[in-house]
């Protein structure tokens, strides 16, 4: 019967030996999307294990954005299987596709867990948990994303309310958004502000209702 080799047993015994509370890890998730064409020059974001993050991105010709954002801790477990199944700290797996396809965005992913480190440079990936590590930080990017907008239209905006609240309705139909619940506080607030047109408000109370269904069901 074959035998692992000892290097891959011990990388094997150190991921298993991962403790799974990301609350009491130094961990740090790192993701950076370099775009070569459209608005948008870059995004990414950094995590920690505790659910602090920045998400950062930048149009062009404009200066580059931070905002500051929480996860809860069970989205950051969520995303720590990820990295474990992956085996991403083990520098023998090739996470990057030879296959030539279209520039789909310059993806970095880096993942520390105290002095253990690695850093993943890639246009597409055949990987099918990498693919999740990248659905994942794509789609908490449009959510911290739609969040600002959002909030940004409501202060200077007011008329372009209801195309930002169809966009995340459809995102949300898409699971697309990794925290629904972050957007009530703003969609509340559209909801109940008797300045705005009827449409907007409309909509946001069905959003809202959504998202309080998708709760119940995911608690």
């Amino acid at each position: 019967m074959n035998r692992l080799p000892t290097f891959a047993v011990c990388l094997l015994v150190l991921w298993y030996s991962l403790p799974f509370s990301a609350e009491d890890t130094p961990l740090k998730f790192v993701w950076h999307k370099a775009i070569q064409q459209g608005s948008i020059e870059f995004y990414g974001l950094e995590l920690d294990g505790k659910g602090k993050g920045k998400f950062n991105f930048k149009k062009r010709q404009e200066d580059a954005l931070e905002i500051d954002f929480e996860l809860k801790p069970a989205k950051v477990e969520t995303l720590l299987s990820y990295f474990v199944r992956a085996d991403f700290l083990n520098e023998t797996k090739n996470f990057v596709s030879p296959r030539k396809v279209a520039d789909m965005g310059l993806k970095t992913v880096r993942f520390e867990n105290g002095a253990r480190k690695r850093e993943v440079t890639f246009n597409y990936t055949e990987d099918r948990t990498m693919m999740d590590i990248v659905d994942f930080f794509e789609n908490l990017c449009q959510q911290e994303k739609s969040l600002f907008e959002m909030g940004l239209a409501l202060k200077y905006d007011r008329l372009g309310i209801p195309k930002k609240l169809d966009e995340l309705d459809r995102n949300l139909t898409a699971k697309r958004i990794v925290e629904p619940e972050r957007f009530a506080p703003v969609l509340e607030k559209i909801y109940r502000d008797e300045s705005l047109m009827n449409l907007a408000r409309t909509e946001a109370k069905k959003i809202l209702s959504k998202i309080e269904k998708m709760q119940s069901v995911a608690n």
